[in-house]
């Protein structure tokens, strides 16, 4: 058995729930409740203690701070602090900045770090947030004009260059339409124009380009680059159009000689301000190049810490699916840990469409949380699995053999197997026949100095009256000494309590001829709570897992004396007479109780089938579901992506469908660009919006100037609408 805890923290759908007596919920939180500092270059002397003084000589609050941690290196020190207060790392950073003195000569460093995730049962603590943005944008470019005398000799060449046979500088460029041009002394020439041709291309370049010499024009022409600013500043422009928005974590550029887009990441501080940089910022002008886009997108990122031994039995699992991550653009990558001893793995997936990147994280999930080993409805578990004893070994030695992890949950009574499936499956048959060997059998308990002492001392005899003299005896020639135990897995369980001091109900307990505090009879199984009131094992089981489901607020209390006892029941009243299954839903369900009934602090998920909370009053606008991925209004509690509450709300009543069928009706149509409503009443089909946009009536096509318009127009519409116009008016 586990020693009972006056209280008990447990992670549920994704938050740090503490619980005290009568399993009232005191307090829930959040990792976005919580912010983190990483400090170095601290002396090498430093403690807990000496960081704590350092941060309240700036006249910081420390009385959020969680334990702090620090690492001692070969000259310095470093630190990592973290607080039950989302502003604390901007806090520490506003009064120290970047770089702090200390008088022994040492610079010490501040940096906001990710938060730890919270510890739980399951073999993975799994992150995700959405603070990275991943941007591009051209490179400059210029067009590139090749005359030839024969048209069959030019079309051969634009083929080439279309197909990507031919490129210039190894890298593809666009080929248009031949066009009839007009040669120097008035001869009628074939012009190929290419378009996207790298900047810094020469005419020899191009003559290195068509590699056939039959194809080599007789005219080369070059116009002049889109924009001329360098790679470095074009970088360090976008980067600060970002730290307008808010701090970044990092900036990341590196100049790539290949390809036709520079392409760079950035990290904010805060997921919001990553939100906004790409609502502002993709698709629109760049600084340095006004008829060409920026592209902004926002990346998606979960992070999984998980025991190397775990992760090394399930790895070919995970990797089978990296090739289809890989088409879906979701990239996987595995870290060891950083300095030895290496226990854990750190998991990365990361892609820019949510939906993709949650379905690689759900899989991902599932492998990691391994299977329950069980035999029909039933887990394969015996209470002996709580200590390390023979049955144990054997397990430990199956796993040696297999390959296949079992993880004991002594929280839950299961064991977890990871690896493959069809192996998981063998295993739990050979779980199943060990344990079935092993229901009438020997048991060892280790006795130490002090145990043996008390065994000594009347605590054989207790053993022997609770268990029965044929089921006991003693081994002193052993060393150490033991305690062999024969019969059930149960009377080990017992005989284990007992010899640790914690309090077991006899064979005919004292509660035995007392009614029932639930159902006034006699009690069946009975236990008994500390205030002297007896129940039937089951009674009391549904009575504490009724609690959460009324309205108010839980905290288990004895109903006995005709329910006017109230007194408190104690979390470790609640282990010692609940098995450990019913404990464990017991704590779920007042969560789920206290979450119902603060629905303007706590909200679940609204995805279907997705059982994450989230902080319904905090801080940020728009937050992303640590499950699903989805982003959740913390307004108006829907899912409704880029829209405004307005707008969704006009979406999911109807009444935008309504305003849409009037606008038809009307002729009016929004500007593709701005959503502006516009009317045309007269003239031709070409259309100017207030917001810059030349607009094509007929097709809703946008285009930077008038003449692009005109010439669309007439070129797929076959004119500019004015003929009808024309012809009922008569102008």
């Amino acid at each position: 058995m586990e020693t009972a805890e006056e209280k008990v923290t447990r992670t549920i759908g994704g938050a740090l729930a503490h619980f005290e007596a009568g399993a009232a919920i005191t307090k829930v939180l959040f990792t976005s409740d919580l912010s983190a500092i990483q400090l170095t270059g601290l002396p090498r002397d430093s403690t807990p203690t000496s960081v704590l003084s350092l941060l309240r000589s700036r006249g910081l609050d420390t009385s959020m701070i969680r334990p702090i941690k620090v690492v001692t290196g070969d000259i310095y020190s470093s630190a990592r602090a973290e607080a039950e207060d989302p502003h604390f790392a901007e806090l520490v950073m506003a009064k120290f900045g970047r770089q702090i003195t200390q008088k022994q000569g040492a610079v010490t460093t501040a940096v906001p770090i990710p938060v730890e995730t919270f510890s739980s049962s399951d073999s993975s603590a799994l992150r995700v947030d959405c603070k990275k943005v991943h941007c591009s944008w051209h490179k400059p470019t210029k067009t590139a004009w090749l005359s030839f005398g024969h048209d069959q000799i030019a079309k051969r060449v634009a083929e080439k260059f279309k197909k990507g046979e031919y490129k210039v500088c190894n890298q593809l460029v666009r080929s248009g339409d031949l066009e009839l041009g007009v040669g120097r002394h008035n001869s009628r020439g074939w012009i190929v124009c290419l378009t996207d041709v790298p900047s810094d291309t020469t005419q020899a370049d191009m003559s290195r380009a068509i590699q056939r010499e039959s194809d080599v024009p007789r005219g080369i022409k070059l116009g002049s680059p889109t924009y001329t600013t360098d790679a470095e500043t074009c970088a360090t422009t976008i980067q600060s159009l970002f730290t307008a928005i808010g701090p970044l974590e990092w900036w990341e550029f590196t100049p790539d000689t290949t390809g036709k887009r520079v392409k760079a990441s950035a990290r904010f501080s805060k997921e919001e301000d990553a939100k906004e940089a790409v609502k502002t910022f993709h698709n629109s002008p760049l600084p340095f190049h006004k008829t060409a886009k920026l592209t902004v997108q926002l990346v998606y990122s979960a992070r999984f810490k998980v025991s190397s031994l775990i992760y090394d039995a399930v790895e070919r699992q995970i990797k089978t699916n990296i090739p289809l991550w890989k088409v879906q653009h979701v990239y996987f990558t595995a870290y060891d840990q950083p300095q030895p001893p290496k226990w854990y793995r750190t998991l990365k997936i990361e892609g820019e469409d949510d939906k993709s990147v949650a379905e690689a994280k759900n899989i991902i999930s599932a492998i990691l949380a391994g299977i329950v080993a069980r035999e029909g409805m039933y887990n394969l578990w015996q209470p002996a699995l709580r200590v390390n004893g023979e049955i144990t070994s054997k397990l430990t030695q199956l796993q040696q053999q297999t390959g296949v992890v079992i993880i004991r949950n002594k929280a839950k009574s299961e064991l977890r197997l990871f690896g493959p499936p069809k192996r998981c499956e063998e295993v739990q048959a050979k779980i199943s026949e060990i344990l079935r060997n092993q229901q009438s059998d020997d048991f060892f308990i280790e006795l130490d100095d002090e145990k043996f002492l008390w065994a000594r001392l009347g605590g054989y005899k207790k053993l022997a009256t609770e268990l029965g003299p044929d089921s006991i005896r003693l081994d002193i020639t052993s060393t150490p000494k033991r305690i062999i135990i024969t019969g059930t897995a149960s009377k080990y369980d017992i005989a284990h309590a007992i010899i640790n001091g914690e309090v077991v109900q006899s064979a005919e307990p004292d509660a035995s001829g007392q009614d029932c505090s639930v159902c006034w009879t006699e009690a069946e199984n009975a236990i008994q709570t500390r205030c002297g009131h007896a129940y039937c094992l089951d009674c009391f089981e549904n009575l504490c897992l009724s609690a959460p489901t009324q309205n108010t607020a839980v905290q288990i209390r004895c109903v006995g004396d005709s329910g006017s006892c109230n007194a408190v029941l104690g979390l470790p009243q609640l282990q010692e007479h609940l098995s450990s299954s019913a404990f464990e839903e017991l704590l779920e369900k007042c969560f789920a109780s206290y979450v119902r009934r603060r629905p303007d602090l706590l909200r679940y998920c609204p995805s279907p089938d997705c059982n994450y909370t989230y902080r319904a009053n905090g801080a940020v606008k728009m937050l992303t579901c640590s499950s699903c991925l989805v982003s959740v209004c913390t307004s108006c509690h829907a899912q409704h992506g880029a829209m405004s509450c307005a707008e969704y709300q006009d979406v999911s009543s109807g009444r935008q469908e309504a305003n849409e069928r009037l606008k038809k009706e009307m002729g009016i149509k929004d500007c593709p660009k701005c959503r502006t409503p516009l009317e045309k009443t007269e003239g031709c089909n070409h259309v100017a919006c207030r917001c810059g946009a030349h607009i094509c009536w007929v097709c809703s096509k946008v285009f930077e100037a008038p003449g692009l318009c005109y010439t669309h127009m007439q070129r797929e519409h076959g004119g500019i609408g004015l003929e009808h116009y024309q012809e009922r008016f008569g102008r």
